[in-house]
This record gives structure tokens, sequence and C-alpha cells, in this order.
């Protein structure tokens, strides 16, 4: 009976620090209340950063529900730049976005278009995807944890409970009101 009592004391204590994220959720509305947007925690510095935000406007003159996941990472300048015939430079145009699950499943696309930039420090460039969150791929993107994503070839492991947390957030944005 002792060991029932541990077992169910232990159950309780790990629900109640069980992390809310959805109250890490940044919502905002704006003041004539036609558009909400949500944004997931981030740090610039955190690498891999993938970001979850959804903007909702309810105007009836433009109404739209633009939910994306911000897939980035850091390259370096010379990455992002093919050179020409002449010696010269032009920006790689780049696409291609791969995301692997937990459980080895994946989402593959290759229409996605890859933006660039570069660091303030002008050392590195970065690789970014606003990549939509459509019905097709919502359910997985909110139910299973991303292990790894590839931008243009470029491999970047998720750690696990970044993964936990970029599907809850997912789950929480998807469902927000």
């Amino acid at each position: 009976m002792k060991l029932l009592h541990l077992i169910a004391a232990m159950a309780i204590a790990q629900m109640a620090s069980a992390q809310d994220f959805c109250k890490d959720i940044k919502k905002e509305v704006s003041d004539n209340k036609m558009l909400t947007e949500y944004e997931s925690p981030y740090k610039e510095s955190a690498l891999p950063l993938i970001r979850v935000k959804r903007s909702v406007s309810v105007d009836e003159d433009t109404p739209f529900d633009n939910f994306v996941m911000v897939f980035r990472v850091i390259c370096g300048v010379d990455d992002i730049y093919a050179t020409n015939s002449d010696g010269g430079k032009t920006e790689k145009p780049e696409k291609r976005l791969t995301i692997v699950f937990d459980d080895n499943t994946r989402i593959v696309d290759d229409t996605v278009d890859v933006m660039h930039d570069i660091t303030v420090d002008r050392t590195e460039a970065i690789r970014y995807i606003y990549y939509p969150v459509i019905p097709e791929t919502v359910g997985d993107l909110s139910s299973k944890k991303i292990s790894k994503f590839v931008i243009a070839g470029q491999e970047v492991p998720v750690p696990a409970d970044n993964a936990n947390a970029i599907m809850q957030y997912t789950k929480c944005i998807r469902n927000a009101k």
C-alpha cells in the first residue's frame, strides 16, 4: 500500500511540475480587435531556431489566417552565393525543406523558397523558411516531435526538449481562440 501511495504522490508531483506551454505563447490583439497574432517564445541566439507564428484577421474586407513555422539556420556567407562565369557572385535561388520526426516520418517540400540574410557583423549568413502550417501538415506538426530539419541540404538536429516545446507550441497556437 505504501508503494501505491508513493507512486501516486510521484505522479501528482510530476503533473504539478509539468509546463503549461500555452502560457508561454505571446498573444497580441489589435486595438480594433480585427487582428490577433500569436508567437512562440524564442531566442535569436538559440539554435536551432524554430518559431511558431499565427496571424488571424477577422476583418470582413481582408480576412486571413496565416499559420507558419519559421525554420532558421546559420551558414557561411559564401554558402548562399554562386559564382558567375565573369567571377561575380549572385545569391543562389534555393528551395527545399525536409522535416524529420522522431518516428522517422517526414514532410518534404520542394516548393518552399529559402530566404537569405546576413548577420549584423557580416560574418555569417542566415537561411530561413516561413513554412505554412496547413490542414495536411498541422496534425503531424502538433503531435510529433521534430528530430531534425534540412534546409537547402543543411541538416540541423533538434534537441528532444526543444522538439517537445515546438510540438506543444504548435498545438497551443492551432487551438488558440
